[in-house]
């Protein structure tokens, strides 16, 4: 009797070939949608840029018919020329200065947050403590201060070093150990004094409302600011209202870094910023009274 041959089912050892055409359809969708992305940035761009042309026409618009207006009235000529050179003017500043490129919210946070966690664990690595102190550093021929840096202690006793030792980042001098950092609100503060057409004041409530201000017009940072002075104990107590950039109780947030820089530069002293809650965001401010007692009886004298 003949054998009949067998048949086995046995799992096939060879590899099935790779799925080629799902990781194209895969890679075409993600150049479409990579495409989709620049087309919108670039529309929502020249809609900005549409918006400050369209500004400064209709400012030098204004500005011509005050013009001609002035030669059909002549009882007020002088005032609708002086509104026809001031729309002109800004009309044509409006045009000049319209920014060609708009940098998205959400790429200035992602730039700022990983310098603000590196500057998190070199001091958490470095074991120093929670004190944040803004210190004035440099003087101009006239006296006046122009920047500020950022000095974490290593104790909460640790005394504000001078201004020579803060130049190293690395703070070792006897009983004022440390981490001296630029601080994110420097940079700021220094675009603020440029655009200013006084100087930065002296006065806590003067420097107050000229960063709310920068603040919320000029940087457009923050949507409101609230401050409460008390000059005599050396503490401003300010509440900032829809917060850029994420959490504003982070390292050196840009701020409040700005406010505490411009306070340290104005009053010429450093000042401690303390966070008291984060939603709203509320900081309190403080420096020490006894420099200015000491520095206003040395006037008098």
């Amino acid at each position: 009797m003949a054998n009949t041959p067998q048949h086995t089912d046995r799992p096939s050892t060879a590899e099935s070939p790779p799925d080629s055409t799902r990781e194209t359809e895969l890679a075409a969708e993600r150049d479409l949608l990579a495409a989709e992305n620049r087309r919108l940035r670039e529309i929502v761009a020249a809609g900005r840029r549409s918006q400050y042309r369209t500004t400064a026409l209709a400012l030098c618009g204004v500005g011509l018919v005050c013009g001609l207006l002035a030669l059909v009235i002549p009882s007020v000529s002088t005032v609708l020329i002086a509104l026809g050179g001031t729309g002109v003017f800004g009309g044509v500043l409006t045009y000049l200065l319209t920014p060609e490129r708009f940098i998205a919210a959400d790429v200035g946070h992602r730039v700022y947050a990983a310098s603000a966690e590196s500057n998190e664990r070199l001091c958490a690595d470095l074991g120093l403590s929670d004190r944040r102190l803004y210190v004035p550093t440099e003087t101009t021929d006239s006296g006046t201060q122009t920047a500020g840096l950022l000095f974490v202690p290593e104790t909460a006793e640790t005394d504000v070093p001078s201004r020579e030792a803060l130049s190293a980042a690395f703070v070792v001098d006897e009983g004022q150990r440390g981490l001296s950092l630029r601080p994110t609100g420097s940079g700021l503060l220094s675009a603020l004094q440029t655009s200013l057409t006084e100087p930065l004041g002296s006065t806590p409530a003067t420097i107050c409302g000229q960063l709310s201000d920068a603040l919320v017009e000029e940087f457009e940072l923050v949507e409101t600011v609230e401050y409460d002075t008390d000059p005599a104990e050396g503490r401003i107590s300010v509440q900032f209202s829809g917060v850029l950039y994420g959490d504003g109780t982070s390292f050196d947030h840009p701020v409040v870094s700005m406010f505490a820089v411009g306070l340290a530069v104005g009053l010429d002293t450093p000042v401690e910023t303390t966070v008291t809650a984060a939603e709203p965001l509320a900081v309190t401010f403080q420096w020490n009274t006894a420099t200015d007692d000491v520095t206003t009886a040395a006037a008098g004298d």
